[in-house]
């Protein structure tokens, strides 16, 4: 996060400013003492202008199982699992079950969830 601010040229107070975070929350940020939530996250990444999957650096999660893509994959799109439960049109311990190996998505919801996962297999921006 602390080289895409710089690129950007901002100062903490400037980011703090266009995110309605606080400049102590930035900082931490930056220092990993903390994990920022998805609209947080999806905030950074609208005001930097780089990917969500940039500032969460998703890209060493595995994706070796069907419930580590899911994971994946949404939070590359940048979803909490609420968000995602709504999207999908299940509630969010199918979400919590899906993402744990514990059950799988029939099929009426796996063609959704397919429609997320074309993102892993972009290269990493």
């Amino acid at each position: 996060m602390r080289k895409a601010r710089l690129e950007k040229n901002m100062t903490h107070r400037e980011l703090s400013d266009a995110t309605g975070l606080s400049v102590t929350a930035i900082s931490n940020l930056e220092r990993d003492r903390f994990k920022p939530t998805m609209p947080n996250l999806r905030k950074l990444s609208t005001v930097l202008g780089v990917p969500i999957s940039y500032l969460g650096c998703f890209e060493t999660l595995p994706e070796n199982t069907l419930g580590e893509r899911i994971r994946k994959a949404r939070l590359y799109h940048g979803y909490s699992k609420k968000e995602f439960a709504e999207i999908i049109g299940v509630d969010v311990k199918s979400i919590q079950s899906w993402e744990k190996d514990l059950r799988i998505p029939i099929d009426e919801y796996l063609s959704k969830i397919r429609e997320y996962f074309v993102i892993l297999d972009r290269p990493f921006q």
